[in-house]
């Protein structure tokens, strides 16, 4: 996004710009992050609404869902986007594309795909990948990270998230919203822990209520399989503890 943002505004402004993407323009924002994500939370706000009728004033509503679906409208408001964010228009708005690898060889000189370009300015915009903590034999657990969990299919009966910052938070709500036994474990002391603390109190507490095991203060140790299913030890203040 970042990337994309600073391209129109140079050409915008008649700059002479170049933007090289490497993977999928749209960056994490379109195609892993922002876009998905919000997805499927109105996916699972709709859910949470349904639960609660009573309090909106129904008296009672059904509703039959099949997670696949859920997941393949993530995928179909990705698609609807993905224009504003194509090759193609950022093209006709004057900005020369490039699809490659690009590698810095001086303060004025920038190579991709065998062909020097030179500049007065470099804008570097290449955002992030997921971070694999290094837990004793994660190596063996079929994890998923905020990048691949928008390609499963099948719901997940069991889903344990590691973390409770707002990527982590995001996810760990919407698939308990949407069925699946969900259980947090947070290294820090409260969720969200950047938040004015009475926030996160509030999330803690609707998440309780979503019927969400939040399980603060506990430091992941190592994975191991028992039975072919998958367990997490943990440390806290009362000892340790094996999460299924």
């Amino acid at each position: 996004s970042a990337g994309l943002v600073t391209s129109y505004i140079g050409a915008a402004t008649k700059g002479k710009v170049a933007l090289i993407e490497k993977h999928k323009m749209g960056g994490d924002c379109l195609n892993t992050g922002c876009v998905p994500s919000k997805a499927l939370i109105r996916s699972a706000k709709f859910m949470a609404d349904i639960r609660k009728c009573q309090k909106l004033g129904f008296k009672s509503v059904h509703v039959e869902f099949d997670f696949a679906e859920v997941m393949e409208r993530v995928q179909r408001v990705i698609k609807t986007i993905e224009p504003h964010d194509s090759v193609e228009r950022y093209s006709n708005l004057g900005v020369e594309c490039h699809t490659g690898e690009a590698r810095i060889k001086s303060p004025y000189e920038v190579e991709v795909n065998g062909k020097v370009l030179t500049t007065r300015n470099i804008v570097v915009g290449t955002g992030a990948r997921p971070s694999i903590p290094s837990i004793e034999g994660i190596e063996y657990v079929d994890y998923l990270t905020s990048d691949t969990i928008w390609n499963i299919r099948d719901q997940p009966k069991k889903l344990l998230v590691l973390g409770g910052g707002p990527i982590g938070s995001e996810l760990t709500q919407a698939f308990a919203r949407l069925g699946c036994s969900v259980t947090q474990v947070q290294r820090n002391k409260r969720l969200l822990p950047k938040e004015d603390p009475e926030i996160s109190q509030m999330v803690l507490e609707n998440f309780q209520n979503d019927g969400i095991k939040v399980l603060l203060g506990h430091t992941p140790k190592k994975f191991f399989k028992r039975d072919g299913k998958d367990f997490l030890v943990c440390d806290h203040d009362r000892g340790t503890v094996e999460i299924p």
